[in-house]
This record gives C-alpha cells, sequence and structure tokens, in this order.
C-alpha cells in the first residue's frame, strides 16, 4: 500500500445468465431495489426505529454485560 493514498477499490459480483435464471423473482426484485438510494435510506431509517423502540421498551439492554 503506498502510504498516504486513498483506498478507492470496490467489489462487484457478476452471475451468469444460467446463476440468474435460477434465483426466485423475490431475489431478483430485492437486487433491483437496493440499487435505489432512496430505498437504502428509507430501509436504514426503518431499521433504526424498530431498534429505537426496542431499546426504549426495554432499557435494561442498554446496559453494559460483563
Amino acid at each position: 500500500m503506498i502510504s498516504g493514498a486513498k483506498s478507492t477499490a470496490t467489489a462487484t459480483l457478476v452471475l451468469d445468465n444460467n446463476a440468474e435464471q435460477q434465483l426466485s423473482p423475490r431475489i431478483l426484485e430485492l437486487r433491483k431495489k437496493i440499487q435505489n438510494q432512496d430505498y437504502l435510506d428509507n430501509a436504514i431509517q426503518r431499521i433504526a426505529q424498530v431498534i429505537s423502540n426496542h431499546l426504549i421498551d426495554n432499557p435494561e439492554e442498554l446496559k453494559f454485560r460483563d
């Protein structure tokens, strides 16, 4: 690694047509959805809301465990 360089590497998963035909329609639908930034933002917001509600309802889970 070059000192001071910023890493911008990304990984891409490529499936051949045969593999994609074997996937369920639901998986194909979700793959399409996660390409949409608004969908991802809303999904993250929903997850955060569920976690927040859970922690409010169960404050003992906020305590540190040994």
